[in-house]
């Protein structure tokens, strides 16, 4: 999930800045940027990283201001011999000199970089910074997490709370499907040739195949499924893929109950249950 953390402290005139930002993404993938100085520490730092976070797609910056120990020197004797030789050459040749000195400095072997080691005692206060980064970043991902999961919780419940709509149409709606069938029946045949054992017991074959007793029943116990998921403490990655299943779930007994419906007003509720379904979709991949 999207998130953010940053920290900032002093040792003697050294200020330690890291923060960190981070995207959604199913998996982890860090992008690191340190200062020359301190990259030897990169793959403890990306240990540190993967350790905390599960997955995401990570940005972490770590400056240091302050630091009398440059990351770079210059080689005078490069410096000195690229000059000379530089001078004759334009001499010899009528050059113009130009700006030798940030030419010099561009080339090979001039700039080089310290190969200072960083102590343990230096690391130490950086790893406190970054930590203390990291609480921040996983407080304000809990944070979206925790409003995702209301939100969630609150459609599914909505979902429920529709589901019970349904109930009240019901004999109204098998009512009209036989009154609908008779009236067909008797466009085509004459009065008095139906025979009504016969024409009762098409009518229960013909109901049963409309009857959603068990959609109704499946959308329930899956509704009530994923509140519990919801409702467990526990961090698990796998909640996420498990919640994500259990919506496709919702969704195809949702859609099942809107097929055999054959009821206007029934049809209705099974629009906005979907409606809700999908977006519950759209959160739950804000968090897999």
């Amino acid at each position: 999930m999207t998130g953010y953390g940053r920290s900032q402290k002093t040792f003697d005139k050294q200020t330690i800045t890291v923060e960190i930002k981070s995207i959604n993404s199913k998996t982890l993938d860090l992008r690191v940027r340190v200062p020359l100085h301190y990259q030897t520490k990169e793959i403890e730092l990306r240990r540190m990283l993967t350790s905390e976070l599960c997955r995401g797609k990570v940005d972490f910056n770590l400056s240091i201001t302050g630091n009398d120990d440059a990351d770079f020197r210059i080689d005078t004797r490069a410096f000195e011999a690229y000059y000379y030789q530089l001078l004759e050459m334009s001499g010899n040749l009528g050059l113009d000199k130009g700006d030798l000195l940030y030419t010099i400095t561009r080339l090979p072997g001039v700039v080089m970089q310290n190969d200072g080691d960083v102590n343990d005692e230096e690391w130490e206060k950086i790893e406190l910074v970054i930590k203390e980064a990291l609480r921040h970043l996983n407080h304000f991902r809990a944070q979206e997490g925790e409003v995702l999961l209301n939100d969630m919780k609150m459609r599914i419940e909505l979902i429920l709370s529709l589901l019970t709509q349904v109930a009240p149409f019901e004999q109204d709606r098998m009512e009209r499907v036989r009154q609908r069938l008779m009236n067909n029946l008797e466009q085509f045949l004459p009065g008095g040739k139906i025979d009504e054992n016969r024409f009762e017991q098409e009518i229960l074959y013909y109901l049963d195949k409309l009857d959603i007793t068990e959609e109704k029943i499946r959308l329930s116990q899956h509704c009530s499924f994923f509140l519990e998921v919801c409702a467990d403490k526990k961090d698990s990655l796998d909640k996420g893929k498990k919640l994500n299943f259990i919506i496709q779930e919702i969704g195809r007994e949702i859609n099942t109950l809107g097929s055999k419906a054959n009821f206007a007003e029934i049809q209705r509720i099974v629009v906005t249950m979907k409606d809700e379904a999908d977006k519950v979709k759209e959160q739950i991949a804000n968090i897999l």
